[in-house]
Formats: C-alpha cells, structure tokens, sequence
C-alpha cells in the first residue's frame, strides 16, 4: 500500500463518529467539549480507573476526567460498553515507547495516540482519504481531487 503524508493543522479537523475494535460508539452527546460531543473511554491506571472525556478536535491535548492523571506515567484505556482495551498490540510510540491506543473512524480510517501523560505523539490514518477528508473537513476547508 502506497503511503501519504498530509499535514492538518492541528485542531482543524473534529471527529464526529470514532469507535472501539467491537463497533461500539465512543462519541458522547451527553458530554460537550467547546460545544462538540467529547470521545469518552475508561481511563485505568495503577491507582484507579474512571472516566476520561477526549476533546473530539483532532490534535487537541484537551481531556477532562475526575482523576489525577500523573505527568510520565501510562494509562489503558478500555471501551467504557464492552471494556475491550483500545492498545494497539503491536505499535509503540516512536518518542517514549509507551503503547499506543487506536480508535477506528469510519471507512479504515485510524487515530492513534500515545498512552502516555506528557507525551503529545498522535496521528490520523486514513484509508479511503477523499471521502474520509470529505466527511472531516467544513466544506469550505475541504481539499479538492
């Protein structure tokens, strides 16, 4: 498979459906971040687990949750309707190693993020690039092919 590279700035793009391997829907209507619908996941960490709310803009280091996160220490994260861990088994993050965790977007497409508290690293996977750019983008942002 050929592989390309596009450059979004970060926080232009919001993501709207984001699922767990099982299919179940990660956005949460009930809980708004900028006046989006949050990605909500269970956080564990060694001390607790809970609730962890994503800011649904893609690049954003924004999360909101009721637990103390603590800076350099990694986290699983687990689909909050069937409990299935979101780490990826094989990848690991190319600045810290830590595991990295993986949401699916429609289409193939992919989120991955490090599971790390500090560590920014993160990316969008997209397989079917127009029509997954087409359904992300405002249509005065969208790309033309």
């Amino acid at each position: 498979m050929e592989k390309l590279t596009i450059e979004i700035p970060t926080e232009s793009v919001i993501i709207r459906s984001a699922m767990c391997p099982n299919g179940h829907d990660l956005v949460d209507p009930g809980h708004r971040m900028d006046g989006e619908p949050a990605i909500r996941v269970t956080v564990r960490g060694p001390q607790a687990s809970g609730t962890l709310y994503f800011h649904p803009a893609y690049g954003s280091q924004v999360v909101e949750t009721e637990l103390t996160l603590r800076e350099g220490e990694s986290y699983e994260l687990l689909c909050p309707d069937c409990g299935t861990s979101l780490l990826h088994r094989e990848e690991r993050c190319v600045f810290c190693s830590a595991p990295l965790f993986v949401i699916f977007l429609p289409k193939g497409g992919q989120v991955k993020g490090c599971t790390r508290k500090g560590c920014h690293s993160h990316r969008l996977e997209l397989v079917d690039i127009e029509s997954q750019l087409a359904s992300l983008f405002s249509d005065e942002l969208k790309p033309r092919f």
